[in-house]
């Protein structure tokens, strides 16, 4: 009894340490995607992120940027808080939604979506916000 007990204790544990390990949860569901986070978009614009193409509608003053990207279909997602969202002139509004991407993440909004009108951003990226936060999809490039 003793045995199957910690079994039992050893599996319950394992999504937890999952969760407190701090790795994306997009991660543990599906091995080709990556996330990366930056603090800043100086450190941001440091990394090598040529894989998402270092999206140039990214303004200065963000912070907290997420990037989940596929390394199979090139699909990517992108959020980060920002007061002026986007770099000025770079992206422009278009009245379609933002593209729905298939990767998805636990920062990635299921609610509050707007549905009227997005933008279109350099590399095919295109974005919407909430508030200061924006979020950005690139869909995939290949199959």
């Amino acid at each position: 009894m003793p045995r199957t007990r910690r079994l039992g204790f050893a599996v319950a544990a394992i999504p937890l340490v999952a969760a407190l390990s701090g790795c994306s949860v997009v991660a543990a569901f599906s091995p080709h995607v990556d996330p990366a986070i930056y603090d800043t978009a100086k450190d941001f614009n440091a990394a090598n992120t040529k894989n998402i193409g270092s999206p140039t509608f990214v303004p200065d003053d963000a912070t907290v940027i997420r990037v989940d990207y596929d390394t199979q279909s090139g699909e990517a997602i992108m959020t980060y808080a920002s007061p002026t969202l986007l770099k000025k002139d770079s992206c422009t509004v278009v009245k379609t939604p933002a593209a729905k991407p298939t990767i998805q993440d636990s920062w990635w909004p299921i609610s509050g979506i707007p549905t009227d009108a997005s933008y279109s951003c350099p590399g095919g990226w295109s974005a919407f916000h909430i508030g200061t936060q924006l979020y950005a999809v690139r869909p995939a490039t290949q199959k």
